[in-house]
């Protein structure tokens, strides 16, 4: 399946934080560039990285779904996105 999200745009940047717990499950959070944290996001969070998407709520479940079946590659999330518009097409 493939699932298409919108990039950020320069004149709203947002960010789609994600993070991978020590529990195996994962998390995600769109919120302001501004607002993303220099520290972890969630205290159980092995790593956490931010990417340039914008994706309405059921777009951001598919991803979080698709992480947690293996369909989506946590490493490879950073791959994805941009500042300046456009789209990302996850294959997941």
């Amino acid at each position: 399946m493939r699932l298409t999200v919108s990039n950020t745009r320069r004149d709203n940047p947002m960010v789609t934080l994600f993070a991978q717990l020590d529990d195996g499950t994962f998390a995600a959070k769109l919120m302001a560039e501004t607002d993303v944290p220099y520290t972890r996001q969630w205290p159980n969070a092995l790593d956490q990285v931010a990417v340039y998407i914008n994706p309405e709520a059921e777009q951001l479940q598919a991803l979080l779904d698709a992480l947690k079946d293996g369909r989506l590659d946590y490493a490879r999330l950073q791959d994805y996105g941009a500042a300046d518009g456009g789209v990302s097409v996850f294959d997941v």
